[in-house]
């Protein structure tokens, strides 16, 4: 028993001088208790998109009313917001039989449109409008064909329902 004690004793004495080397006091942890951080994030609306238009590196999503006012002529109409500023954005997209158009606003004043010299097809098929490689142009002079070209692009469109007369004032 005796020896346990003495054994013992070296191990207190080797573990208080290990720990309190250099004469300084061992320093026992303190425990920490955080209270638990807790954020509220509202919900986001549930924006129910149903098409997108790219203009050069921009794309926009955007909720389309689609109309049919006539055989093979289609019209769908896009509202939403720019990604990056939040600015109004409306689309419309135009596939009358030769008279193809896309154009796009946003926050009201800038309009981006396809050029004119380049070729323009609107597609229509099961339950789809697009057109692709589109050269789109800012401020174009429908008149001239002139324009600041700002880069390539594309449209797509899922309507479920078509409209079957187009809004007023059209």
């Amino acid at each position: 028993m005796t020896g346990r004690r003495i054994l013992l004793a070296v191990l207190v004495l080797a573990v208080s001088t290990v720990a309190c080397a250099d004469d300084q006091p061992a320093l026992q942890p303190v425990p920490v208790v955080e209270e638990p951080a807790t954020t509220t994030v509202a919900p986001e609306p549930d924006v129910v998109t149903n098409g997108w238009v790219q203009v050069g590196d921009q794309t926009f999503d955007l909720t389309f009313t689609c109309y049919a006012p006539g055989p093979g002529d289609v019209v769908a109409i896009g509202v939403g917001g720019h990604p990056d500023s939040g600015q109004h954005v409306e689309a419309l997209i135009q596939g009358f039989l030769g008279q193809p158009y896309v154009g796009v606003t946003v926050g009201g004043s800038v309009l981006y449109e396809a050029t004119l010299d380049g070729p323009l097809e609107v597609f229509v098929h099961d339950g789809t409008i697009s057109a692709g490689a589109i050269e789109w142009a800012r401020g174009l002079d429908l008149g001239s064909g002139v324009g600041e070209r700002v880069g390539y692009g594309a449209v797509f469109v899922s309507c479920e329902v078509y409209e079957h007369d187009l809004p007023e004032g059209y």
